[in-house]
């Protein structure tokens, strides 16, 4: 039982891989959403230098807004192409979740490992306390996954699926968004390093929970 859990989950994790590289619109959409938010705050703060809280709150619209434009899409592209029902017949509901899940999460991570880089490079903020920025994106590339993921499923098979998700997913997030705040701008040197702390271990919770509770909830939609 536990071999075929696990190919499963690695047959959905290298479908959305193969899917990904072949058409690379999910790669494209957050590179290219991410690049122009960093030039347009690179440009605005030219001449001045953003404190700390100000660049976590901009580094957060960036990477929210990332994540629901592109994560969804691993299950309305099913819907679109037809696939979904296949889909249902070939996996089990938990399976399904946790494999494309996991390619959100490393999708994300790489999002936000790079959007990070971009901000440190072209918004000259400096970051003093590296591995709380590191625990950080780690902890919510795990709950913008988890709950982006669960979010897309929901909307799979309505009339307006992209703007649907964008809406689910939104309220879900919103103390992810607190928590995420609060943590990088002490990584990026304002606030207590208890705080920050707090907010990291905070964020690794949260994702561990989403986690958890996403692919039960997942369950009781998808075979509907």
């Amino acid at each position: 039982m536990s071999s075929s859990w696990s190919a499963e989950i690695s047959a959905v994790f290298r479908k959305e891989l193969r899917s990904e590289l072949r058409g690379k619109s999910g790669i494209m959409t957050a590179g290219l959403f991410s690049l122009g938010t960093v030039v347009a705050v690179a440009f605005a703060s030219f001449s001045k230098s953003l404190s700390g809280t100000y660049a976590a709150g901009l580094y957060w619209v960036a990477l929210l807004f990332a994540a629901v434009l592109t994560m969804p899409r691993t299950f309305l592209v099913e819907e679109e192409q037809g696939t979904g029902d296949l889909l249902r017949l070939m996996a089990r509901p938990h399976a399904v979740f946790w494999g494309k899940a996991l390619f959100n999460f490393a999708q994300m991570l790489l999002t936000s490992a790079v959007l990070a880089w971009m901000f440190v490079l072209l918004v000259r903020v400096p970051v003093h306390v590296p591995w709380l920025l590191g625990v950080c994106l780690i902890g919510s590339s795990a709950t913008l996954a988890a709950g982006v993921t669960l979010s897309g499923a929901l909307v799979a098979q309505a009339a307006n699926r992209a703007a649907l998700a964008a809406a689910v997913a939104l309220p879900l997030l919103l103390p992810l968004v607190a928590l995420g705040v609060s943590g990088v701008r002490v990584a990026l040197g304002d606030g207590q390093i208890a705080g920050g702390v707090g907010a990291g271990l905070g964020l690794v919770c949260y994702g561990i929970a989403s986690f958890a509770i996403g692919p039960y909830l997942f369950a009781a939609v998808w075979k509907s």
